[in-house]
């Protein structure tokens, strides 16, 4: 997650408003508890503060052993609803199923190696930038509790629950689109 973070900081010049969903909202974390003057402000979205590194880990020999297809449904099944995967040609899960397909198992493993790394709990309370913390009713992948757990651990953070699930972004773009430019008004003091 570290070298996640550096690499980010490294790659876009400035000052940073930055927006991350599951393991993007883990580096989000890294980055602005790393690189401080860099991030103005953050959206965190259907992620934690740490994950469970035996679970990750479980992820990790899964894909390595049994190939993408061996956990394309059952990721799908933690990022989506039922409503969303049963709709022929959604386009959000669409996306996300091609873009599973084709990844590389190893790549897909360390992944999960790096979430199983992730723990930033106790340097959360150092962030001072305003953050909005996005967590959906049907998250499967990361309940609202664990969301919530982080905007509890940073002073400047606001909790907004929505009616979807982990890959928000992608199956209700809409109300996601909307919580961002709200933390953004937020932010700007309007």
């Amino acid at each position: 997650m570290a070298t996640l973070a550096d690499e980010v900081a490294a790659s876009y010049p400035g000052e940073l408003d930055v927006v991350g969903m599951s393991l993007g909202g883990m580096v989000g974390q890294h980055l602005t508890v790393r690189h401080p003057d860099r991030v103005r402000s953050l959206v965190v979205g259907c992620t934690g503060a740490a994950a469970d590194p035996e679970v990750m880990e479980a992820r990790a020999v899964a894909v390595e052993t049994g190939g993408m297809e061996a956990v394309l449904d059952s990721t799908l099944e933690r990022w989506f609803t039922q409503g969303a995967l049963q709709q022929a040609g959604h386009p959000g899960v669409e996306y996300a199923r091609r873009t599973l397909v084709g990844l590389d198992p190893g790549s897909f493993a360390d992944g999960w190696r790096a979430i199983a790394g992730h723990d930033v709990r106790a340097h959360l309370p150092e962030i001072d930038v305003p953050v909005t913390c996005i967590a959906g009713t049907a998250d499967a992948a990361s309940p609202v509790l664990r969301t919530q757990d982080v905007a509890d651990r940073v002073k400047n953070s606001r909790l907004v629950i929505l009616d979807g699930p982990h890959m928000m972004h992608l199956e209700r773009p809409e109300e996601f689109s909307a919580a961002v430019r709200e933390h953004l008004r937020w932010v700007e003091g309007g």
